[in-house]
């Protein structure tokens, strides 16, 4: 009698993965949810259940199904089942990520880690948070911490140069349009000729050549400023949002 159970339970399991891959989660899942109630302690029975939650979570957490909340549903159960199981506390909070839920976001990825402290995913999910917040510098450390479990992540190596370069221009930017001296009198030369000579300007904003040339490479980035020679090229159209920074400089 045993015997036919067990060909039972596991004729049961396999037809619930066969379910699973032809992406009936529904029908596989109610399988093995039926199965796991009546064998709570059977691990075998357990794990392809929680297999199923997460290929239905997966599946409905994607960008081109869009149903986080149902996906969040899966996540929970899993977390029900298995509360140790940090690949579900991650993906829950991949489901509210999505959702722009980011303060329940952070707590299931702090939570992922505290289960798990080298997930390295978890670290370069909430950089990502920070970042989208505008918080850099904590966004930094928390790719710094991805990259020191392992220095071959590229999404996190990604990620911090492109906080670093920020940090830089930012710093840049901030050292070239501080304080420069007889903005007027470039505001009144932009506004003269369609051609300046470089070293005019360079003269009137008493400029070390190095920082000239971060300026001038920054006007051509966000004015589509252009070079010929020794001059340079002002673009007329863009010229009134240049001059408006330059007023609110003063």
């Amino acid at each position: 009698m045993r015997i036919v159970m067990a060909e039972n339970i596991n004729d049961l399991i396999k037809k619930a993965e066969e379910f699973t891959k032809q992406e009936k989660f529904k029908e596989a899942i109610k399988i093995l949810e039926k199965l796991f109630s009546n064998h709570p302690k059977s691990t075998h029975i357990r794990k392809n259940l929680v297999d199923s939650l997460f290929a239905y979570g997966g599946y409905l957490n994607d960008e081109f199904t869009l149903q986080y909340k149902r996906a969040q549903e899966m996540f929970k159960k899993i977390i029900k089942i298995d509360p140790s199981n940090y690949r579900a506390h991650y993906n829950l909070g991949i489901a509210h990520f999505n959702l722009e839920n980011m303060k329940q976001a952070k707590e299931c990825y702090e939570e992922a880690i505290r289960i798990k402290p080298d997930y390295k995913h978890c670290f370069y999910n909430l950089g990502l948070i920070f970042e989208q917040e505008g918080n850099f510098p904590e966004a930094l450390k928390y790719y710094e911490r991805a990259l020191e479990i392992d220095s071959n992540f590229p999404y996190a190596r990604n990620a911090r140069n492109h906080i670093l370069s920020n940090l830089d221009e930012l710093n840049k930017s901030k050292a070239m349009t501080t304080k420069l001296p007889n903005l007027d009198k470039v505001k009144s030369l932009l506004g003269m000729s369609k051609r300046i000579k470089i070293d005019m300007i360079q003269s009137l904003l008493n400029l070390e050549r190095e920082k000239l040339i971060d300026l001038i490479i920054e006007w051509g980035k966000k004015y589509d400023f252009k070079i010929d020679g020794d001059y340079l090229i002002i673009n007329k159209e863009s010229l009134p949002n240049l001059l408006k920074s330059l007023e609110n400089q003063n």
